[in-house]
């Protein structure tokens, strides 16, 4: 792959972001709010300090693993995480089959919008760099991105929008957007259920909704800071001999 000056550049002005903040700069993750908060997070809470998240996760895409934290600088809480993917891509045409792994890095901040006791509204917008250790081609995607956390009493409301962007290192790649949206209820301390939606767009003139999955989200507690995820949906735009059933599972632990 030949990189052009201005992606050279961009490599570099990441490489001097990534320096100035990677020693302090850790994940602010606000799934905790969706379960019982430790002690330690209620500590953390009279004395400001540094949070942190490790999750695996199984869907379509492979088996994957996601570690950051938060740390706050300043008054302002720095948002950072890694993640690792093996992903096994086929080819439908001619039954080809192809492993490559994955590596990203994100960097953002943590936003409080509002809060009180009874309600919480926090955005995260992140931009990550993404690389392709198949081949030594350097980095392949870039992924501006936003979350969204709203807490309302027993009700918790997750909003992940990203967006893949290929061309920027690959000109005839088509970009993508990747929407995901959840929102439980909490039956007790241990079960909190509801309703999940999930889509793939591509985007530009050889775009299309490539996915498009709906269907219900069941967190259980796993002990203190812990969580078991899962997701069973139907996705829509299946192929003929499929049934569409589809999902995921992801085990989270919060320090």
């Amino acid at each position: 792959m030949k990189i052009k000056a201005f992606q050279f550049i961009f490599i570099i002005l990441m490489m001097g972001v990534i320096s100035i903040f990677a020693p302090s700069a850790v994940f602010a993750d606000a799934h905790e709010a969706e379960g019982e908060m430790s002690p330690e997070a209620e500590a953390m809470e009279e004395k400001p300090g540094v949070s942190g998240w490790f999750q695996i996760d199984i869907d379509s895409l492979g088996s994957y693993f996601l570690i950051g934290a938060s740390h706050p600088v300043g008054g302002i809480a720095i948002a950072s995480n890694i993640y690792v993917n093996e992903k096994h891509d086929y080819n439908r045409e001619d039954g080809s089959h192809r492993h490559r792994y994955l590596g990203e890095f994100d960097l953002g901040v943590t936003v409080p919008v509002m809060s009180s006791d009874s309600l919480s509204l926090a955005l995260q917008p992140m931009v990550g760099i993404g690389f392709d250790y198949t081949g030594a081609d350097g980095p392949h995607a870039l992924y501006p991105q936003v979350f969204a956390f709203l807490n309302a009493s027993d009700f918790f409301l997750f909003h992940w929008t990203i967006s893949t962007i290929y061309s920027i290192f690959e000109e005839d790649s088509i970009n993508e957007l990747y929407n995901r949206t959840y929102l439980t209820y909490s039956l007790n301390d241990t079960i909190a259920i509801g309703p999940q939606v999930e889509s793939v767009l591509g985007l530009g003139e050889n775009g299309d909704l490539w996915a498009f999955n709906l269907g219900a989200r069941l967190n259980i507690a796993y002990g203190t800071a812990n969580t078991l995820g899962i997701y069973v949906g139907y996705e829509t735009k299946k192929g003929d001999d499929e049934t569409g059933l589809t999902g995921r599972m992801n085990f989270t632990r919060f320090w």
